[in-house]
């Protein structure tokens, strides 16, 4: 193969490993649909109102409408998962959001802050520039509620930043794996960076 070929073929399979690497996806129950330019918006209550993306065939496509979208579970956009989480972890059933999924695992955690105020939520993967704003714009107001939760195996939610949760749920949990509380030497933090990387331990000694 002559030389020119040679860096043409590297280049086309260096084009499409960046492609794979930086497709979006949405998932609906089980069914992934792979996608790019994927963008989705919500009323103020969290529900989606419209999905647009390129398919997989070069083909736009938009849903519109509540009663039309479908119940997506994840959306994974420029690498980074937003998962159908409660708006306050204590009323599950209650309003809902699409939260940053800042660890995977056995032991999940969800990261962010978003308005809470009349107003279309309208997501910008552009503006995503810290844990805490997420890529989400607001027409309404500067008022908002800050989401720092742990999702357990059976699919509760626990608000992180409160002493009390972490004293009678979260400490107790997270000691009942051996490997883990022998393991860990630290405290057992609130705060974002200590907290998350002390899940990050326990979910790869823990099963």
């Amino acid at each position: 193969m002559k030389s020119k070929e040679l860096i043409t073929v590297l280049v086309i399979m260096i084009v499409s490993s960046v492609n794979i690497y930086s497709q979006d996806y949405f998932i609906v129950n089980k069914d992934t649909t792979f996608c790019s330019n994927l963008e989705y918006t919500t009323t103020a209550q969290g529900y989606l109102k419209s999905i647009k993306y390129i398919d997989e065939n070069n083909i736009e496509k938009s849903i519109e409408g509540r009663k039309k979208v479908p119940n997506v579970v994840t959306f994974y956009i420029d690498s980074v998962a937003y998962d159908k989480t409660p708006l306050k972890a204590n009323k599950p059933n209650s309003y809902i959001r699409y939260t940053k999924r800042v660890v995977d695992g056995k032991l999940k955690v969800y990261l962010g802050s978003q308005a809470n105020n009349s107003g279309t939520m309208i997501y910008n993967p552009s503006s995503h520039s810290s844990f805490n704003h997420n890529g989400w714009e607001s027409t309404g107001g500067p008022s908002g509620i800050y989401r720092f939760y742990l999702k357990v195996p059976n699919g509760t939610y626990y608000k992180i930043n409160s002493k009390k949760n972490m004293k009678k749920y979260i400490k107790p949990y997270l000691l009942k794996c051996a490997k883990f509380s022998s393991e860990y030497k630290g405290d057992f933090s609130t705060r974002e960076e200590p907290f998350i990387n002390m899940i990050n331990l326990y979910n790869s000694l823990c099963e």
